[in-house]
């Protein structure tokens, strides 16, 4: 149930015109382009509506600011704990036995809920003709979970289980090694499994101050989309969550932001799964949060979109620079969206070559990026016309391909309310079109060029014992599993 924090989301673009008029008990507003209505209940929620009557089905999903990143050092992993209980029954629906057969009566075709960074979102789809069933059903899951003591014991159980398959599985044990070095001071927050003493620990008192405080009316959204008419849809929502009760807002006052790296750090992970003779090299830097520098961001997917061509100046200039790289088109870069804990990274493959210092060729590809990044803040031709023609077309082909589904619409959607706000993604295409060189010169110089990063290398074992030694001498620290994990330095 658990969505992997480091999946990397990519911003899928759907340019649309709004405008507000008055709702009863609320705000309505409205997209000719998508048929996209969006309303807001007195008590804080907020309500979009997607009118699609291709098929007679109706996905209905709620979702909640809230994730690893409100998490502290002693909690990280209950609100991924908290998102397993709401399927264990609530007033209505008392046992996980009852909720589950509830939902087969509506007639749920697909269901699931996940817990992520920055946000924790429930769904399914029924068919129209159920919609205020399904509405209903996600009213009482939200707002009244029983939490009881007996299930919260072997849920514990089932979620230790899972943070003990991640301890295990070499993709989680690289990353979070990662979010150690590259976010020292609140790696928790990157956390969305946690760790296995803190959700052993957990009460129900500890699980009702998280509904207490985060799932209420003004920290949540339904996004209700298909064969729907939406000012019904308003008023089944009013009836169903009207008198949810507005709290404190939990944001109210800001995290303190992660703080940029004193110094450069380097890691190799010894990971069997890699191919002997092959190198995956990767270059992290913290890149803009979305809210903290929202134009840098900007600046960064344009940048991002920028180098994704196979053929473009920066592939062919790497890989032209830098001897023994796997292939072109597997050298990325690019920026991953957070409001907590932006990520700039740079990634190639890199085969090992009998008789040459693999690591002074490691070197060389990082001093091959920063160069390759410093021409681009030096030279204002470095991306023509046709690229940012190009781009701007690729945003266009996006947004109509993510319009097909309701499914992708409401997931998008989701993701931005949650991450960012409503006039982020409002202004997202305007803002993206008026980005240029001075732009993309400053993003470059303040995230990149003046900045510490984290150079990580995943190496097959028997090479890395070849390797080892000198790994040491260059200055890199060994990833072990038994030393990726922040909570194994804390606790």
């Amino acid at each position: 149930m658990m969505k992997h924090p480091v999946i990397k989301l990519l911003k899928i673009l759907i340019p649309f015109i709004l405008f507000f008029h008055t709702a009863t008990a609320g705000f309505c507003l409205t997209s000719d382009v998508t048929h996209l209505k969006h309303y807001t209940l007195e008590n804080g929620l907020e309500l979009f509506v997607l009118e699609n009557h291709a098929l007679p089905l109706v996905r209905i999903q709620i979702t909640v600011r809230c994730g690893s990143i409100a998490q502290s050092a002693e909690t990280a992993g209950l609100f991924h704990l908290y998102e397993h209980m709401m399927f264990k029954g609530n007033k209505v629906y008392r046992t996980q036995s009852q909720f589950q057969t509830a939902m087969r009566e509506i007639g749920v075709a697909n269901w699931n809920g996940g817990t992520s960074t920055e946000f924790v979102s429930y769904h399914f789809t029924v068919l129209s003709e159920r919609v205020e069933k399904g509405i209903e059903f996600w009213a009482n899951a939200i707002r009244f979970p029983l939490l009881d003591p007996g299930e919260l014991e072997r849920e514990k159980s089932v979620v230790i289980n899972e943070i003990r398959g991640y301890f295990d599985d070499p993709d989680h044990i690289y990353q979070a090694a990662i979010d150690k070095a590259l976010f020292f001071k609140f790696p928790f927050r990157r956390d969305v499994a946690g760790y296995e003493n803190a959700v052993r620990s957990a009460t129900p008192a500890m699980l009702e101050q998280i509904q207490a405080s985060y799932y209420i009316p003004n920290n949540a959204a339904l996004f209700i989309g298909g064969d729907v008419e939406p000012d019904k849809v308003f008023q089944i929502v009013k009836k169903h969550f009207g008198s949810w009760q507005r709290k404190n807002d939990p944001w109210a006052v800001p995290l303190e932001s992660h703080p940029s790296l004193k110094n450069d750090a380097r890691l190799i992970y010894p990971d069997g799964q890699m191919h002997t003779g092959v190198l995956s090299v990767e270059l992290v830097f913290r890149g803009p949060d979305l809210l903290a520098d929202t134009s840098a961001t900007y600046a960064a997917d344009v940048w991002g979109k920028m180098l994704e061509d196979p053929n473009g100046k920066f592939k062919t200039n790497i890989f032209a620079k830098v001897p023994g790289l796997y292939k072109k088109e597997t050298i990325g870069a690019g920026y991953f969206s957070q409001k907590d804990g932006g990520i700039i990274s740079f990634s190639a493959y890199m085969l090992i070559i009998p008789g040459q210092n693999t690591f002074e060729r490691i070197a060389a590809l990082k001093e091959a990026f920063l160069s390759e990044i410093k021409l681009m803040a030096s030279d204002p031709l470095y991306f023509s016309e046709n690229d940012y023609k190009t781009l701007k077309m690729k945003l266009i082909d996006e947004s109509i391909l993510e319009r097909e589904t309701t499914e992708g619409f409401i997931n998008c959607l989701s993701f931005w309310w949650a991450s960012a706000n409503t006039d982020y993604y409002l202004e997202y295409i305007d803002n993206l079109k008026k980005i240029g060189f001075a732009d993309i010169k400053k993003f470059l110089a303040d995230y990149i060029i003046a900045q510490k990063s984290v150079l990580s290398v995943r190496i097959n074992p028997q090479n890395f014992e070849n390797e080892k030694e000198i790994a040491g001498k260059n200055g890199f620290a060994v990833v072990f599993k038994e030393n990726a994990f922040w909570w194994e330095d804390k606790f």
